[in-house]
């Protein structure tokens, strides 16, 4: 049965400029015309669970500026609960500076704003938001201290926790058991490990020392090269969809969405694995983050091209010793 998924976040105004190559410092290049979009890593995961068919409640803070009130008003139309989309009356709101070269990839600078303020206080000051939550998601572009909180008062819950620890910061051990899927991409996992190197050994070694550490599930996100799936019992690897990668911006969030909202269904971790990797993909495949975000429709016709489970993206999985260490 499922239940509803909560997302406390950032909510960003995304500013996008295409350029034909990443500069050097002091340098100046041309960019193509700059195109003004909805983001946020909360705002985007939150949007990303709820196109495909969730109940989602988002818990962010705006500013009380042009920006923030054109954002409060799409967000509140998309059916998000407008009462949990709040307002600071001093900070302006956050805003990324995206850029993205010809091959997709980006460069992004986020300036906080209002997202700085997001409190374990506003998380406080709404009794019923808890009721019927089963998922939680939450990330790093607001004060650790908040999502800490909201880990916390989860797990009182009974929720699934899921952690995107991006921008990536050294994490505690403490701080990790309370984490039941921790979702980093290959940057930041070598970030909350330390650890170096590249290669599926090396990535396997890192995810271990994770788990290690306490979180319950490591799903490390490796673009074209797929992803890694390991907890103490079993071990999936998949392969990445190849598409036309034209911005990667919300590919991410796009993962991180799906993947909430296939665990708040209930669904096995092979299938919502398979959803959020298609999710992903398809993110990739059109500029911006909101609006890269697939409805359920069109992840399913994306999936339905793949004649039978040997044509997904499958590669291995393997049961592990309960318990077993991973260096």
């Amino acid at each position: 049965m499922s239940g509803k998924i909560l997302v406390l976040g950032s909510s960003n105004v995304d500013l996008i400029l295409r350029i034909s190559r990443f500069h050097k410092p002091g340098e100046t290049i041309l960019g193509e015309d700059l195109i003004t979009v909805h983001g946020g890593k909360g705002a985007n995961q939150a949007l990303a669970a709820k196109r495909l068919g969730g109940e989602v409640i988002l818990l962010t803070k705006l500013g009380n500026d042009h920006h923030g009130r054109i954002y409060h008003e799409y967000l509140a139309g998309t059916g998000l609960p407008p009462q949990y989309l709040l307002k600071d009356k001093k900070l302006p709101s956050g805003v990324a500076l995206i850029e993205v070269n010809p091959e997709g990839e980006n460069r992004i600078i986020v300036s906080p704003g209002a997202n700085r303020s997001l409190s374990e206080k506003d998380i406080n000051r709404f009794g019923r938001l808890w009721q019927g939550v089963n998922t939680f998601v939450t990330q790093l572009e607001i004060p650790l201290p908040t999502v800490i909180a909201g880990l916390k008062r989860a797990k009182h819950h009974g929720a699934i926790t899921l952690l995107n620890p991006s921008p990536p910061i050294p994490l505690s051990s403490e701080i990790l058991s309370y984490v039941d899927f921790l979702v980093p991409n290959e940057i930041e996992t070598r970030c909350l490990t330390g650890m170096r190197g590249e290669g599926r050994k090396r990535i396997h070694h890192m995810a271990g020392k994770l788990l290690q550490k306490g979180a319950k599930n490591v799903v490390v996100t490796l673009g074209p090269q797929g992803l890694l799936f390991l907890n103490q019992v079993e071990e999936i690897w998949m392969k990445a969809f190849k598409v036309n990668a034209i911005d990667t911006t919300a590919a991410g969030d796009a993962f991180m969405g799906t993947l909430a909202w296939g665990l708040s269904e209930g669904r096995p971790i092979r299938e919502v694995l398979k959803f959020a990797n298609g999710a992903g993909a398809l993110a990739a495949t059109k500029l911006g983050a909101q609006p890269s975000l697939p409805y359920r429709k069109d992840l399913d016709r994306f999936l339905s091209r793949l004649t039978s489970p040997s044509d997904s993206t499958m590669l291995r999985s393997i049961s592990l010793p309960k318990g077993a260490a991973h260096e």
